[in-house]
């Protein structure tokens, strides 16, 4: 049996019990009714006449149910819904926006359940009295709509957040630090000087890695993090900048004073003990400040000025805070332009090596020389490593630059054996880096077969110092490595106070090299020559030769011949020189030295840049 309300509405007839009015009015009925929107009919004071299928299904509440009440005593949620009161007063003004434009609200449904509303409103004036005033509402459920574009809204804030925070400790990034520096207000503080900059850098952070694991590590980020913004200020900015590097930037009437307080607040607050996984770590970090020293000074210079105070800040020994100056400022350009110019020496090959002559009292004549590493700077001059190593160590380039000069010395022992000085022996200084490197030994070996070389003429210099001061190295293996090539081993720099009695136990090595500073003191100190006596005699009984350096003097001399030292060298016979000065010096002093005028005018020119401990 078909429905009459089944049969589309152009083909329903009309009821022969209703006037022409009433019949339309069914009509009307019977079309709202199908419509899939909800639509409420609402006297004037928003009371309900009527509603169709739809809008009751969508409220849960029955036409009967609901008629003659409003809307907001049921559909608004209680925390957003009017009083009784207000709810009595209320009356729809036509001329109210609400009629123009499309409203979306949060209501609820009879179960309680809630969501979104999208309403259109109409008024029909059918006469002046209120009862002849009618509102159409029609309703839309729009749930999906606003969720899906809230959800795209917070992908969207979430993307921005990313783009401008970093991942781990939710900090701002470079990124949101380039914009902030750039905004209106900050570029003004800049100008008018009242800002700071606070350069952050854990120390030592590998250790930590290393020591705890990388979890650790990123805990101990967290927590420098977490102490900046405890000390950060509402509009101050704090940014993770790098790997293990922060910055504070801080706005307002900043001082020099007021800012080394602020970075000496941070830096205690950050070494304040971090428990981890039942572990205490130690956070220490290097702090660099910088405020503006002139008005046209940038953001970007601010940073670089801070940078430049961390680098020193981390030279001075860490764990303290450094102030930029002009004077810091030009000694880190000096040091930077240094490091390019290190780069373009090791590539254009920029170094030669000098010799100076060592003397064997017992034979009285020249048996071999050591090699010191010079750079020919193109605009500088010759330059000694005193000038240069602690820069090539800083920027990684200390062992390219060991090897160079390894090739140097060999290539020098050829000149000096092919110019009739065949039985001459020569010394080559050797850093931690090179001697730790498991490849030097062969890459030695290569370089003696590809010259002719025998390994016995080379002589390894191992600084004293590189034992206690590198505690990764294996010195007895790096040692044992090089006895087996078939090359001698010296200890260097003997004496410079410390255990150097221990270390010619310690170590199979064939010679030792007394310290420039024990020979300065021996024509005044007595019982310093009985320890250097001692030393002699010790290593004759040890086969090892000791070799006395920095001896300037007649006196020195006679001394150490006395005390049976076998080799000697020093300004007094001859100062480093070029491979051919050297060739010439050996040949104009090839008679015994017993007759030669010890310290004489006619040697090399003064080498003011020769430096203890770093020689190459």
């Amino acid at each position: 049996m078909t429905r009459k309300t089944d049969i589309p509405v152009a083909q329903q007839q009309e009821d022969p019990c209703l006037n022409k009015d009433q019949n339309r009015d069914l009509a009307f009925g019977r079309i709202l009714g199908r419509m899939r929107d909800g639509v409420v009919v609402q006297d004037i004071n928003a009371r309900i006449e009527w509603m169709n299928p739809a809008c009751a299904d969508m409220y849960g509440w029955t036409l009967e149910e609901v008629r003659g009440r409003n809307p907001i005593e049921f559909a608004i949620p209680p925390e957003i819904r009017k009083s009784p009161e207000q709810i009595a007063r209320f009356r729809y003004e036509p001329d109210r926006s609400i009629f123009q434009n499309l409203e979306i609200s949060e209501n609820m449904r009879r179960d309680g359940s809630r969501f979104w509303n999208q309403q259109s409103f109409a008024v029909i004036d059918m006469g002046p009295p209120d009862h002849e005033k009618k509102v159409i509402v029609t309703c839309r459920d729009v749930t999906e709509q606003v969720n899906t574009q809230a959800t795209l809204h917070q992908a969207r804030v979430d993307l921005e957040h990313a783009a401008f925070h970093d991942d781990l400790t939710g900090l701002a990034n470079r990124k949101r630090l380039t914009a902030f520096l750039q905004s209106e207000r900050v570029t003004a503080l800049i100008k008018s000087r009242n800002i700071g900059m606070l350069q952050i850098d854990v120390d030592k952070f590998k250790d930590i890695n290393d020591t705890h694991g990388h979890a650790a590590g990123d805990a101990a980020l967290c927590h420098v993090a977490a102490a900046l913004q405890a000390n950060c200020k509402p509009d101050n900015l704090v940014c993770r900048t790098g790997g293990d590097e922060f910055l504070l930037v801080c706005l307002g009437a900043v001082t020099q004073r007021k800012l080394m307080e602020r970075a000496e607040q941070v830096r205690q607050a950050i070494e304040v003990p971090l428990t981890w996984a039942s572990q205490v770590i130690r956070v220490g970090t290097s702090i660099g400040a910088s405020i503006p020293t002139t008005p046209g000074t940038t953001g970007e210079a601010l940073i670089q000025m801070a940078d430049q105070a961390l680098y020193a800040a981390k030279d001075e020994g860490r764990n303290q805070v450094v102030l930029y100056t002009e004077s810091l400022g030009h000694k880190q350009n000096v040091e930077q332009q240094l490091a390019r110019d290190l780069k373009t020496a090791v590539a254009e090959n920029q170094f030669e090596v000098y010799l100076q002559p060592q003397l064997h009292l017992g034979l009285n004549r020249i048996t071999g020389c050591e090699a010191l590493l010079r750079w020919n700077h193109p605009e500088r001059g010759i330059l000694a490593p005193g000038e240069f190593l602690i820069s090539a160590e800083k920027n990684g380039l200390l062992t390219e630059i060991d090897y160079i000069s390894m090739n140097l010395a060999l290539d020098a022992l050829v000149r000096l054996r092919t110019s009739g000085l065949p039985q001459h022996c020569m010394s080559i200084n050797v850093s931690s880096s090179i001697l730790a490197d498991v490849n030097y030994p062969g890459l030695l070996d290569w370089g003696l077969q590809s010259r002719g070389i025998p390994p016995s003429s080379i002589c390894v210099e191992i600084l004293e110092t590189t034992i206690l001061d590198d505690s990764t190295l294996d010195v007895v293996t790096a040692i044992d490595r090089l006895k087996r090539l078939g090359v001698r081993v010296a200890l260097d720099d003997f004496g410079t106070g410390y255990a150097g009695l221990a270390h010619m136990s310690a170590f199979d090595i064939d010679a030792i090299k007394l310290d420039r500073s024990m020979i300065a003191r021996l024509e005044n100190d007595p019982r310093n020559r009985i320890i250097i006596r001692s030393i002699i005699r010790l290593g004759m009984l040890l086969n090892m030769k000791v070799v006395a350096e920095g001896v300037e003097t007649q006196g020195q001399l006679e001394i150490l011949r006395r005390a049976q030292c076998p080799l000697i060298q020093g300004y007094g016979l001859a100062r480093p020189m070029p491979v051919a000065d050297t060739i010439e010096w050996m040949e104009v002093n090839s008679e015994p030295h017993s007759q030669m005028q010890f310290g004489s005018s006619s040697q090399a020119p003064p080498d003011t840049n020769n430096v203890r401990r770093m020689r190459r």
